[in-house]
């Protein structure tokens, strides 16, 4: 009984999921950053109020764009290490 193979990930199968992963984690901490910030406390007449801050929201929209532009980026040269390797 022989010992399975296994096929190495080429680079731009490695690039490729880096980049869904930057993606992925961009998503989840920008989504995350808004829940836990998202929220603040204002005086208001009655009492203290709770509103969505939009300056903090405005940075978890900027941290979901981040992720999501460092895989794109990474993506792109996934295509181009797949092209030089198919050439």
């Amino acid at each position: 009984m022989s010992a399975p193979q296994y096929k190495p990930m080429r680079e731009s199968e490695v690039c490729n999921t880096i980049g869904w992963v930057l993606i992925a984690l961009g998503f989840i901490a920008g989504f995350l950053f808004i829940l836990a910030f998202g929220r603040i406390e204002v005086a208001s007449y009655y009492g203290k109020e709770t509103v969505w801050s939009g300056v903090m929201i405005a940075t978890g929209i900027g941290i979901i764009f981040n992720g999501f532009l460092a895989g794109y980026l990474f993506q792109k040269v996934a295509s181009i290490l797949r092209y030089h390797e198919n050439k």
